[in-house]
């Protein structure tokens, strides 16, 4: 099974928040928005371009209906189903950060 075919979750989303944004785990509250976690505009793209190199997907360029105000728990629901949907990238290399 490639990284491309591994289901990506809510939690494979917590950690790469964590450890990409140095963002406390205990933050990610249910009242969190992408704002108040330090997220603003190029963060969400900053956000996105890591889930690409770590899934191996396309999803910065789909219209994605989240902003900085969207809840965090909102924001990954959506985004983890975008990248159910997203087709795969190249032959499996990470994309270019």
């Amino acid at each position: 099974m490639t990284t491309s075919q591994i289901p990506f979750t809510e939690e494979a989303l917590k950690t790469i928040v964590v450890e990409e944004f140095e963002i406390p785990a205990d933050q990610l509250t249910e009242d969190a928005t992408l704002e108040t976690l330090g997220l603003d505009s190029l963060g969400l793209l900053e956000l996105l371009v890591a889930i690409e190199a770590q899934t191996h997907k396309e999803i910065s360029g789909m219209d994605l209906p989240i902003s900085p105000n969207t809840p965090y728990h909102e924001a990954a629901r959506i985004v983890t189903h975008a990248v159910a949907e997203a087709p795969a990238v190249g032959s499996g290399e990470p994309v270019a950060e």
